[in-house]
């Protein structure tokens, strides 16, 4: 490679070393590794060369190397493997359009079941993923006469586990670690009792490595479920307490839950799983639409079916595994969540989406 040799007493720069040793610095690429990956990334999702060559023109890259560069992409060996995946998730995305269709054309809610008997319950909702308020099967559980006067005085005063700060960050759900603080039992029933308006703190599943073994009387509150639940590696039980106004955005589990409401009252709005194209999945089980329940402002045709039921104390929700839901308390709420059941409820083992999609 020829290079121009350069003076550098007189060319000397002290904030460019390969000036001072007379080298030539090398041009920037027209195209850089970001726009070839948005350049893959449309040519997979159907969009046509021009439209693209347009877009990089725009953002100013000349119109030869950009050209140049889309056309090597089309014929990339690895773009083309990469089709074969993108056809095949094509087909799963069209089987579950077709169900998301018969889905909208069916009844507009969640049915509400009373007593309903256990062999009925893993028969009609556990095996079909179909989301059940069930009623009528607390009412022995003493969790259920719970106050924050009584709970100060079965629990002592512990130190536990509170998500806080979370107003301030749009995605406080997905960076829950970082929102972890300890504080006093007592501290956190004086907080609920001067009854806020506020998503800034909230006693979450997130927060049970802590809690669990420090709110142990509660534990002693909770009734059993014959036939539905029973103990297992999966835990026992999962403990919330937050002000009106906490939420839970959207996001799905990686099993099936039952949502015990002991206090209060929670809103859910669930979205089938058919419907996961339409509700941005962009990092692991999570939503880019976040606290935004009704999801008003998304164009009528990319909106998912939304369905929406309120628990009141003493209800249970079924949220079967992949349904994406979000939780908004509604006044003070105390309730506990449940993946024990009875049936196999492993459906983590063979999960492999953890990171961005």
């Amino acid at each position: 490679m020829r290079t121009v040799m350069l003076d550098a007493r007189k060319s000397f720069r002290a904030d460019d070393p390969m000036r001072a040793l007379g080298l030539r610095q090398p041009a920037p690429p027209a195209v850089d590794d970001h726009q070839r990956e948005r350049i893959a990334a449309r040519l997979l999702s159907g969009d046509t060369q021009d439209s693209i060559l347009a877009d990089l023109v725009r953002e100013g890259v000349p119109l030869a190397p950009a050209k140049a560069e889309i056309e090597a992409a089309a014929q990339h060996p690895y773009l083309k493997g990469a089709a074969l995946l993108q056809a095949r998730l094509s087909k799963r995305d069209w089987l579950l359009e077709s169900r998301a269709k018969l889905e909208r054309a069916g009844s507009g809610g969640i049915p509400v079941r009373d007593r309903l008997p256990a062999e009925d319950f893993f028969a009609e909702h556990y095996n079909r993923l179909s989301p059940v308020v069930l009623t009528g099967l607390t009412e022995h559980w003493p969790g259920r006469q719970w106050t924050l006067e009584s709970l100060a005085a079965k629990v002592g005063n512990p130190e536990i586990e509170v998500q806080m700060e979370r107003e301030a960050d749009r995605d406080f759900e997905l960076n829950s670690i970082a929102h972890k603080r300890r504080m006093r039992w007592h501290e956190i029933l004086a907080l609920l009792a001067e009854d806020p308006d506020t998503n800034d703190f909230y006693v979450t599943a997130n927060n049970s490595g802590l809690n669990r073994k420090a709110l142990d009387p509660l534990w002693r509150d909770v009734g059993d479920l014959p036939g539905y639940l029973g103990k297992s590696r999966l835990g026992d039980g999962f403990f919330w307490m937050g002000p009106r106004g906490t939420v839970t955005p959207w996001h799905h589990d990686l099993t099936q839950n039952l949502l015990v409401n002991m206090v209060g009252t929670k809103r859910v709005a669930l979205v089938s799983p058919a419907e996961t194209h339409r509700m941005r999945n962009h990092r692991h089980c999570f939503s880019r639409f976040g606290a935004d329940a009704t999801l008003s402002d998304v164009p009528a045709n990319e909106r998912p079916r939304i369905f929406t039921v309120d628990i009141g104390p003493g209800d249970i929700l079924f949220i079967p595994v992949g349904w994406w839901h979000h939780v908004s308390g509604l006044s003070l709420t105390i309730g506990m969540s449940f993946i024990n059941f009875v049936w196999d409820n492993d459906f983590t083992s063979f999960y492999r989406s953890e990171g961005a999609l």
